[in-house]
């Protein structure tokens, strides 16, 4: 039975089986594990200690989460732009697509939360030196959503391990554990024979998963399932199996790239995987934990009292023991009692062990880059948004690489995402049209149908748009336009526009404010437009019926006007006669 099993085990399985054993000779899973222990604080594994207490002291952790910290301060925006145009009606037309591309790309980004599963990756490179994230075209035949699921690193096998360009990969294979019921229904979905869906079974495959302490007891049967994605005449290619079953057939998926993106915290030359952060800080990790402990052990031996007694001569003994207790003695006269009962001296502990330790924290957190110094500790109630966001910039230098590699990545992400739409857009996508209507100071949202054969047309260039995000690069804004607003360079209109959306400031309210504003002002405008349409016509009517009474009369304008003027200088002597 077990020689048949043999025979009909899957390629895709084989070729997995080879990317095990090469990740076994470079010791990556056992790596792996001791990466993320160390950085958990589970760092005496494995360790027998008697009658000791261990200590730790997670330098590591404080370490990356200061590095991972200042990555993640960068906040980036995905742009659609185009520099493809012939004339400035092409070029305006194709620049209103690319801002409503921006804003559909920026919902399915908050939609699917891809900035949680983003840093996460972040997260993964600086401790397990990779951080990998997977795409896939949503289920449901009527959406254009654009799935994505982060994948581990013991999770993922490369054609090439010697190339850290993903898209010059000849295959990948991802591992997935899936319940054996849901891979069941997606290969009868895919219309695999219920011959082949029988050799769908639960298996034990849980050595090379990531976490697999947690994993020795698993609730509903669970089993592999191995995705291949390969290239073949330009397009990317996909088939899913088992161990012993095909889950989905060679399918072509009718994109040019891999819809897989990594994060590598550090290139290395002939390495796919690169290198993190962690696994060299181990051993001095290691070396400031014994020191630590050892000075513990020895403070708890002789850096206390230590009593000393003769139980001869003394009737209860446990007494030496109990707080505010009489000893009671036998036969003693005072002057021998501390013959009997005393304390030896606590010897003095040398300062070389302590000074070691202070030096291995200090040395292996300077050389990380990760120092008191480099952090660039400044009281922010003592030094301007400014100052601080220069003292941190200039700390932030030797991670400036891993910044760039953060800016990469999400580029990546955007070129997939871009690729993925034009493929899977078959009914065309539904963007939303802006315009300002400037004489009712309003924004009109307009529906725009974008076809599949339009989105493929257009040959688009993503740019990444870095828009700092820390807490003193808030600040420092916000400064800068409090102080052009108080001095009237700007006004409070365009001051509310220019604040960013998670400012200090509550932008929201700010907002609400100008609205009941402008429609107070809309009100006024409209009660002073029928005013004066009303004057108008009052004034039109008089007009009239005075030309009316001028006619019956027989007087011309003219001298009615001459009647009026002489009627008014009489007044005006009887009135300066009176006043005399």
């Amino acid at each position: 039975m077990k020689k048949k099993e043999e025979t009909n085990i899957t390629t895709v399985w084989q070729e997995y089986e080879r990317g095990k054993n090469y990740n076994y000779q470079q010791q990556l899973y056992e790596k792996s594990k001791k990466n993320y222990d160390f950085y958990h604080g589970k760092q005496w594994e494995g360790i027998r200690l008697s009658g000791i207490q261990p200590i730790t002291l997670n330098i590591i952790k404080s370490i990356v989460k200061y590095k991972v910290g200042v990555v993640k301060t960068n906040s980036y925006q995905i742009y659609f732009n185009s520099d493809t145009y012939e004339n400035e009606e092409q070029r305006k037309k194709l620049q209103d697509i690319c801002d409503m591309l921006n804003r559909y790309a920026n919902r399915l980004w908050e939609k699917n939360k891809v900035n949680k599963i983003v840093r996460c990756c972040v997260d993964d490179a600086c401790i397990d030196n990779e951080g990998i994230i997977y795409f896939y075209a949503d289920p449901d035949e009527d959406s254009n959503n654009i799935l994505c699921e982060q994948v581990d690193r013991t999770n993922i096998y490369y054609g090439n391990e010697n190339d850290d360009d993903i898209q010059n990969q000849p295959y990948i294979i991802i591992s997935f554990r899936r319940t054996v019921e849901e891979v069941k229904e997606e290969a009868r979905q895919n219309g695999i024979s219920e011959e082949e869906i029988e050799l769908i079974t639960e298996d034990q495959d849980i050595e090379e998963q990531s976490g697999r302490d947690l994993r020795t007891t698993e609730i509903v049967p669970m089993c592999l399932v191995l995705l291949k994605l390969y290239k073949k005449d330009g397009k990317i290619w996909a088939k899913k199996c088992t161990k012993l079953a095909t889950v989905m057939k060679d399918t072509c998926l009718e994109i040019s790239l891999y819809p897989v993106a990594h994060i590598l915290w550090e290139r290395v030359k002939g390495s796919a995987r690169g290198q993190g952060e962690v696994e060299y800080l181990i051993p001095n990790q290691i070396e400031i934990n014994k020191t630590a402990t050892r000075r513990a052990l020895v403070v708890k031996m002789v850096a206390f009292p230590k009593l000393v007694a003769n139980t001869k001569y003394i009737k209860n003994a446990k007494a030496l023991n109990k707080v505010g207790t009489t000893i009671e003695v036998n036969e003693l006269n005072a002057d021998d009692v501390n013959k009997v009962v005393n304390y030896l001296k606590p010897t003095a502990i040398s300062s070389d062990a302590y000074n070691l330790q202070k030096e291995l924290e200090e040395d292996t957190q300077s050389l990380a880059g990760a120092g008191d110094t480099v952090t660039g500790n400044v009281d922010p109630t003592q030094a301007s948004g400014k100052a601080i966001l220069a003292v941190q910039q200039a700390s932030q230098q030797p991670i400036n690489q891993q910044v760039e590699y953060y800016k990469d990545f999400i580029e990546d992400i955007a070129r997939i995402w871009f690729e993925m739409l034009k493929v899977n857009s078959v009914k065309g996508i539904t963007l939303v049209h802006e315009q300002k209507d400037y004489a009712n100071n309003v924004t009109i949202e307009e529906p725009y149908e974008l076809t599949q054969k339009e989105l493929k047309s257009y040959d688009f260039y993503i740019k990444i748009d870095v828009t700092p995000k820390s807490p003193f690069d808030k600040y420092a804004m916000e400064m800068s336009l409090e102080n052009l607003l108080g001095a009237q360079k700007i006004t409070f209109e365009e001051y509310v526009n220019a604040l960013p959306e998670d400012a200090t400031m509550p932008k929201a309210k700010l907002k609400e404010i100008l609205k009941d504003r402008e429609e107070k002002e809309n009100i006024i405008t409209q009660i002073q437009k029928q005013g004066n349409a009303l004057d108008a016509a009052m004034q039109q009517v008089m007009t009239e019926q005075e030309m009316q009474n001028q006619e019956n009369t027989g007087v011309t304008p003219q001298e009615a006007n001459m009647v009026n003027s002489m009627n008014n200088d009489t007044s005006n002597a009887i009135q300066q006669g009176q006043t005399q």
